[in-house]
């Protein structure tokens, strides 16, 4: 048995004090959107109420408070997931963001006609959509791995559906769907003899066991912040920092730049390069108690509660 004690764990989600028909709330839609800790309210109140203004642009305290708070959700995201330095973590509004990010700079940039982009046949929309629609302007060709009769994917299958046209690999690590954790490191290996990137959606594995993504090897991992105790509006595009820097960017405006003027504009450096605008700081702020509160618990005391309701 785990010393996981999810008595003692309700007690810190205030909706739980909630009844239906005078019964407890009993929440089964985490997949969908997870509950909040007190301390991720708290956070985003204390932040309205204390520190709010906006970030890389003022000279004044409460500016640099502000900007010093949002750098430093970074710096709490990148050590979570063990990225090799805070610059590779791109906040987006959701993994769906992330997806769509990479498929718009990195697709629209290095996929021409006849490469291939080869998915799973248990993708989400967000790791399905935004490579049909370049497939469909890039003339590219998308192949789908077919699943086994226990739904997971056809490992022998996806290995034969890789080829040198193969120039992205786009998987899920865990279906939001059928709960199958999918063995990336495995699939990631096939891709690099081919020498394909990878792109993991890994919105439902990151809040569910510890994830290392220098030792995952992935190129690109996204995952979104509502889905694991944090804010809704609040995603994370992980990405090697030499590819994040030569991908093109996402969106145009402010802070994404450098120089501009008529004649010519150059890019500001990663990750500002692909975060244009005000960004959603009070939620990156919040997310911060999320990932606290995971560490608190234990990500192997999670994984191993969750083995004991599968097996009850």
């Amino acid at each position: 048995m785990t010393q996981f004690n999810p008595i003692e764990v309700r007690k810190d989600f205030p909706i739980f004090s909630r009844s239906f028909n005078g019964k407890p709330l009993c929440y089964l839609d985490s997949t969908a959107t997870t509950q909040k800790p007190q301390s991720v309210i708290d956070a985003l109140t204390s932040y309205y109420s204390q520190s709010n203004a906006n970030i890389h642009r003022g000279l004044y305290a409460l500016a640099e408070e502000s900007t010093n708070l949002y750098e430093g959700a970074r710096a709490r995201v990148a050590r979570f997931i063990n990225a090799a330095r805070p610059e590779e973590i791109v906040f987006t509004r959701n993994a769906t963001e992330s997806i769509n990010l990479v498929a718009h700079a990195w697709g629209r940039q290095n996929l021409k006609e006849g490469d291939e982009i080869l998915i799973s046949a248990m993708e989400h929309h967000a790791n399905f959509v935004p490579w049909y629609q370049l497939s469909k302007e890039k003339n590219v060709v998308i192949k789908v791995a077919p699943l086994t009769a226990d739904y997971n994917v056809d490992l022998a299958a996806f290995k034969k559906l890789l080829s040198p046209r193969t120039k992205l690999v786009a998987v899920t690590a865990m279906s939001n769907v059928l709960g199958t954790i999918v063995p990336v490191e495995e699939i990631i290996a096939m891709a690099r003899t081919v020498g394909a990137k990878v792109l993991i959606d890994a919105a439902q594995s990151v809040p569910h066991f510890k994830t290392d993504v220098q030792a995952m090897g992935a190129d690109w991992i996204a995952f979104s912040a509502h889905k694991m105790l944090g804010p809704t509006g609040i995603g994370v595009l992980w990405g090697r920092y030499d590819i994040l820097d030569a991908m093109d960017p996402f969106m145009g405006g402010g802070e994404m730049i450098s120089i501009v003027s008529v004649e010519k504009t150059t890019w500001a450096h990663v990750p500002q390069k692909f975060e244009a605008g005000t960004p959603n700081i009070a939620d990156a702020v919040a997310f911060v108690p999320a990932l606290d509160y995971l560490d608190k618990l234990g990500m192997d005391e999670i994984r191993a509660h969750e083995k004991e309701l599968l097996a009850y």
